[in-house]
């Protein structure tokens, strides 16, 4: 239950939202630095998700401006307000007019309060944003994020029976045993599972009837696609003989650019072909084993550059984006296997200089458990919208 202290502080804060956010007014809200997150203790899975969204302007724009939007009618919930001002306070302390290169690391102390989060209690990444998102109650915020798909079932003795229903959707999670997320992708929509009466496993079109073979499938269409695309590798899984859920490590890659083009069977011949492509932006990287580790991200503030920055809670680090591959797709890659193997049959003296010149490291920055949790795209089309430019060009 939140206290009435934090509820007061809230309320003192949304009226210095307003001012504190004005500075974006005149000039363009995206060309802010970047700054790190204070860890409150464990906290780093808060931060590192909290990046991905900052650095979308959109997103950073409703959540900034909320108290701004005279045309809604009811007021903020404590959630937006803790996030905006937490928000409002990255963009005046990563502000590119500072004098200095570095920028002052914001807390996120008046959030996790207003949250009710215990910040030496760790919890996932994935889920902390898919269940504060709702509660924000922002639907144009929501509108980026939210996409549809369908699932379906028709049967297959011609009668033309079938089931569909529409399903939304957050994120997407992905099975990461394919290796790549367009294979896991066109496993999840585009290949349908064939219920078998034969089997035992027929579908029942209507109560009564008899079972008929059919497929079951899943369909990802144009119309469905959100502006930002966020998908979750489903990297824990559960061992039912042990009871118990481990970490799966494996190698599973993702692309710059993704084409979804094999994906979406409905493009229309005049349809823009970039509204079925997405650039990589952001993703979340989880070190350690289920159950305990450490979260920090990697953005790409603007998708239209190679300008990476590997964001570890209060550390800021440019990097390359071969170095967040390297990090981030997971166990080992067939160039750097070998080139691991090739040192262990060096002297201790070589592999010790190997080491420490970078040549020995067959994995990245987290070492060999980190591999990404999370992986977040902005569809191509959508970039004037997401980057304000829609405005400037009207």
């Amino acid at each position: 239950m939140r206290s009435s202290t934090c509820m007061l502080m809230i309320l003192t804060l949304a009226s210095g939202l307003v001012s504190a956010s004005s500075m974006s007014e005149n000039g363009s809200t995206n060309n802010f630095g970047v700054g790190g997150l204070v860890n409150l203790g464990n906290t780093c899975y808060l931060n590192a998700q909290l990046q991905c969204i900052y650095h979308i302007p959109k997103a950073r724009d409703l959540i900034i401006h909320s108290q701004q939007q005279k045309s809604q009618k009811r007021t903020q919930t404590q959630e937006m307000l803790g996030l905006a001002h937490v928000f409002s306070n990255m963009q005046q302390n990563n502000s590119p007019s500072s004098s200095t290169s570095t920028s002052t690391p914001t807390t996120t102390r008046v959030l996790c309060q207003v949250l009710g989060i215990n910040p030496y209690e760790q919890q996932d990444s994935q889920e902390f944003w898919k269940l504060l998102l709702p509660e924000l109650k922002s639907t144009p915020l929501v509108d980026l994020y939210q996409g549809a798909y369908e699932d379906y079932v028709a049967a297959l003795d011609g009668s033309g029976r079938e089931r569909r229903r529409e399903e939304p959707f957050l994120d997407l999670s992905l099975d990461i045993s394919s290796g790549s997320v367009l294979k896991s992708m066109e496993d999840t929509f585009g290949k349908p599972e064939l219920l078998s009466e034969e089997e035992g496993n027929g579908w029942r079109p209507e109560k009564g009837a008899d079972k008929v073979d059919a497929l079951k499938g899943s369909l990802l269409r144009v119309p469905g696609l959100p502006s930002i695309l966020q998908l979750h590798l489903k990297r824990f899984q559960y061992d039912w003989q042990t009871d118990t859920m481990s970490k799966i490590k494996h190698r599973f890659k993702f692309p710059k650019a993704l084409d979804l083009s094999t994906i979406c069977t409905d493009i229309p011949k005049d349809q823009d072909p970039l509204t079925v492509i997405y650039d990589l932006h952001s993703l979340v990287i989880h070190v350690g084993e289920y159950g305990s580790g450490h979260y920090y991200a990697y953005v790409r503030p603007d998708v239209r550059t190679n300008v990476w920055f590997r964001l570890d809670d209060s550390e800021v680090t440019k990097v390359k984006f071969r170095e967040v591959c390297a990090d981030a797709f997971g166990g080992q890659s067939s160039q750097n296997r070998e080139s691991s193997n090739n040192n262990k049959k060096k002297g201790i003296w070589a592999r010790f200089l190997a080491f420490f010149s970078g040549d020995g490291n067959a994995y990245g920055y987290g070492g060999r458990t980190s591999c990404a949790y999370m992986v977040q795209y902005v569809r191509r089309s959508d970039i004037p919208m997401l980057y304000l430019e829609e405005s400037k060009d009207k």
